[in-house]
């Protein structure tokens, strides 16, 4: 299969299931809520050694916040449910509760209750209170700027993780160039996040390692500056200097093929891409397969 002249790879991207989260964050202004927005989802690329995946999702153009104040919808992944409420009680917790005038709210429909608001809640020191604003049940804690509200319950649902394409390029330019096209068209799409700076992953990482106490290290296979000299299983294609990977973390397999299939076509659509693969780790990682041929020939 090629896609302007550009070879796809007949190969499946692995991912894996993963709970998620989506809150949507208000603010007084749109200033404050993107900047807690931004925070709140801030070092969170990969579960590897970051507790959770989060990002800020794109708006529908239907969209309106529960307090009808300038607002952000954020997605929280994780390994675990487990996981995804610790990270969720210290995300909000320590960043959301504490700016000003910053209110959060539940924003996925249906799932598993979390009583996020209830357990926030203890930062009120016994003065906390259960009250319904904008007909929601949710917590009112006293800070010394006024009340931090925060709904009762958050739902967790799953989703999928480390949905992913990766661009083989002539150059790191051109690459580079071809990435943030792809990044550029998935993340307007809402359901889903890039979780890694930009969009953009310039360190693939494979399970494992030399080291034993590391779970996961660089693609050393595919690493340009490794001469064959001294990696004898390099799998660096010819004419190929730089390799750029697109991770896609989304709320539904459907969601997660159609953002592929987005992000393949737009890194096609400039020069200086050789071919389009994916990350495979033989069933070791995730039991979830997106074959690119398949989700390409179902998005045209």
């Amino acid at each position: 299969m090629e896609i302007n002249g550009v070879a796809v790879d007949d190969i499946h991207a692995e991912a894996f299931a993963m709970p998620f989260s989506r809150i949507i964050v208000t603010a007084r202004t749109g200033k404050w809520a993107h900047t807690v927005s931004r925070l709140a989802t801030g070092c969170a690329t990969s579960i590897i050694a970051c507790g959770c995946e989060a990002g800020v999702e794109a708006h529908t153009a239907d969209f309106k916040t529960p307090d009808g104040r300038p607002g952000e919808r954020l997605l929280f992944f994780a390994r675990t449910a487990d996981d995804l409420r610790k990270e969720l009680i210290k995300r909000v917790g320590q960043v959301c509760l504490p700016a000003p005038a910053v209110q959060v709210f539940n924003g996925l429909d249906a799932g598993t209750p979390f009583a996020l608001g209830d357990k926030l809640g203890y930062f009120g020191n016994g003065f906390q209170r259960e009250e319904k604003h904008h007909g929601l049940g949710c917590v009112a804690i006293p800070c010394t700027a006024g009340d931090f509200i925060v709904e009762r319950s958050v739902n967790i649902g799953e989703g999928v993780g480390g949905a992913n394409f990766w661009i083989f390029a002539q150059s790191n330019k051109t690459g580079l160039r071809a990435a943030e096209r792809a990044a550029d068209a998935i993340s307007s799409l809402p359901g889903l996040i890039l979780p890694f700076a930009g969009g953009v992953v310039a360190a693939a990482s494979r399970l494992g390692g030399k080291y034993d106490f590391l779970s996961a290290s660089t693609q050393e296979d595919y690493c340009p500056t490794i001469p064959a000299a001294k990696n004898p299983n390099r799998k660096l294609p010819p004419k190929v200097e730089a390799v750029f990977e697109i991770v896609i973390d989304a709320v539904s397999n459907a969601i997660a093929e159609a953002a592929m299939a987005a992000g393949i076509r737009a890194a096609c659509g400039g020069g200086g891409v050789v071919k389009i693969g994916a990350a495979n780790f033989g069933g070791k990682l995730g039991n979830l397969k997106f074959s690119l041929h398949d989700i390409l020939a179902r998005h045209q």
